[in-house]
């Protein structure tokens, strides 16, 4: 069979009014398999293991997914789709592509931070999957990317900045983004608006500049 999006609950406080209590539970499941798969790793997580986290039995977790690698793709699938959806959002009616850019900073770091797992699964293990999954989850990945390239383009059309590469710019962009669980402290509580403002303003400074130079050599 092919892969199927089973329904994922998109508003987690509300109550079975919006998601039937199955939804529910398939959204718990992927949370516990997130964050067993992001401390484990892929290979050694196990679904014994997931169902241990949640302390339910092995044969209840698969009445909601069949495989380990059924949760990594939605997991996975869940999150970009997610992502996706929301910046398609806050983007609407926007004309300013400076403004745009920090919209799309913001909606990945609002996102993920309260995500971390799923943000370490989605660096980690994003060639994990094969075949159909994959290329599932590829083409939301690739609807993001596209998104971020544009708008990078679009500051580089309005300061005429000729020298920008905006491909390299964008994965630069990312690079920025994904890798802050390598560091970032939830116990802190830094708001993700006050990382968004310092990223932004790191990353807009640097592909203003017209000027290209390389380190001098000793």
């Amino acid at each position: 069979t092919g892969w199927q999006m089973k329904p994922q609950t998109r508003n987690q406080g509300n109550t079975t009014s919006t998601a039937s209590r199955g939804e529910i539970k398939q959204a718990e499941v992927l949370a516990y398999s997130a964050s067993v798969i992001a401390e484990e790793g892929y290979e050694k997580a196990s679904i014994r293991k997931i169902a241990s986290a949640m302390g339910m039995s092995v044969s209840a977790l698969y009445y909601y997914y069949a495989s380990k690698e059924e949760l990594l793709f939605s997991i996975q699938y869940n999150s970009f789709d997610d992502l996706v959806r929301r910046l398609e959002n806050a983007l609407e009616g926007e004309t300013d592509p400076e403004r745009k850019l920090y919209l799309l900073i913001e909606n990945h770091l609002e996102f993920f931070l309260s995500r971390i797992s799923e943000l370490t699964i989605c660096s980690h293990e994003i060639n994990t999957l094969k075949g159909e999954a994959y290329d599932k989850v590829w083409r939301r990945r690739r609807r993001y990317y596209l998104i971020a390239l544009g708008i990078v383009g679009e500051i580089k059309a309005k300061h005429k900045n000729s020298a920008l590469q905006v491909s390299l710019a964008t994965l630069n962009l990312f690079g920025m983004l994904n890798w802050i669980y390598m560091w970032y402290d939830p116990g802190k509580k830094k708001s993700y608006r006050v990382l968004a403002r310092e990223m932004y303003n790191l990353f807009l400074n640097g592909i203003k500049s017209k000027s290209r130079s390389s380190p001098t050599r000793k």
